[in-house]
């Protein structure tokens, strides 16, 4: 069993959940043993692309992989935590890198290790610094390189347990119940905070996400008059993000192939849900499920009316209670055949939501 340094990092959404999940999905595949892992810490990101800091660690593993095999069960963790590579240096859910394996030196195509950007980086070497002995080969070569990386202007800082979302979530929830005049020490307060840091991580759950990728494409015959698609009356639940108060209704989406490309009807619901699990806004989510099913489909025209209630204008501002919003957006033919347009809105009444 070969002694393995990962150096992990994540800046989208729930920073420290994604490394957490990274590490448990690792540590539940056979032939890896987690021995030892880092501290957290938030650095600052490199490569000239903005974006927000990262919080990086570092775990010691021991597996029975080759270098290649374990490289490959990485990039499969990595895509089951959303993690995409369509920008060099750019933001991402989770990014695992192998540092050393063994004593190996390798130089392959898509690996090389010691990974070659290591020694210059502060938050590869600090944490790995932490897991290992004076024994380890490159020892003094990463406490030279720390010495002199110091100098530079990356920023790194240690974060404290009590620094995680939920802890922060906890903390600053306490604080409004103090702040609104309310006492977060009586009973019925009490496990409020951790009840709305478990929520808030749970309905919260795509931000930072761009591209909704739980779903798989089907070929079906194709013929000159492709049929509409449709799925009516999918329920929603999102977080306005202005007041930060819940709205809510139902979607309905519909779409004609091309080149026969269909999507699983099952994965239009988890659509919806990925794009509203976020702060948003009712026509944002429209854009949104519109513009998920163009990337996916390339189909010949997308057509999406969203009807929903808002909590804004029900519990505060006008006080209309029961009011319905409907946005609209169509492409394609959806755009150009006025009947089919048409056909569809018909076929979705407004309803009570």
């Amino acid at each position: 069993m070969e002694d393995v340094y990962l150096s992990l990092g994540s800046n989208i959404g729930n920073r420290e959940a994604f490394l957490e999940q990274a590490i448990e999905a690792l540590g539940s595949d056979p032939r890896i043993m987690i021995e030892k892992q880092a501290s957290l810490y938030e650095t600052s990101p490199v490569g000239g692309v903005k974006q927000r800091a990262f919080v990086n660690t570092a775990v010691k593993i021991g597996t029975t992989y080759e270098p290649l095999t374990l490289l490959k069960v990485i990039h499969e963790i990595e895509s089951g935590l959303h993690r995409t590579r369509q920008v060099h240096w750019g933001p991402r859910t989770v990014d695992i890198d192998i540092i050393f394996f063994g004593n190996e030196q390798i130089d392959q195509p898509g690996l090389s290790v010691p990974h070659p950007e290591a020694f210059n980086r502060l938050f590869v070497l600090i944490p790995i610094q932490e897991l290992i002995d004076e024994q380890f080969p490159d020892a003094e070569k990463i406490a030279t390189a720390i010495k002199s990386l110091q100098q530079d202007d990356q920023s790194i800082k240690k974060i404290s347990p009590a620094n995680n979302f939920y802890t922060e979530i906890t903390s600053n929830v306490t604080n409004v119940l103090a702040a609104i005049g309310d006492d977060p020490t009586r009973k019925g307060l009490i496990e409020t905070p951790d009840r709305v840091a478990r929520m808030y991580a749970n309905i919260f759950d795509s931000i930072g996400l761009e591209d909704f990728q739980d779903y798989k494409l089907f070929d079906s015959p194709e013929s000159d008059d492709s049929k509409t698609v449709m799925v009516k009356g999918i329920p929603f639940y999102s977080m306005c993000e202005h007041h930060m108060m819940p709205f809510w209704g139902k979607v309905s989406v519909a779409y004609v192939p091309d080149n026969g490309k269909i999507i699983g009807l099952s994965k239009i619901p988890r659509l919806v849900d990925f794009v509203s699990h976020k702060l948003s806004l009712q026509e944002k989510i429209t854009d949104d499920v519109l513009s998920q099913m163009e990337k996916i489909l390339h189909p010949k025209g997308v057509a999406v009316i969203v009807d929903a209630r808002h909590m804004c204008i029900e519990m505060r501002g006008v006080k209309k209670t029961g009011t319905v919003t409907r946005t609209t957006k169509f492409t394609g033919v959806f755009q150009q055949n006025d009947e089919l347009r048409s056909e569809f809105l018909n076929s979705i009444q407004v309803g009570q939501i």
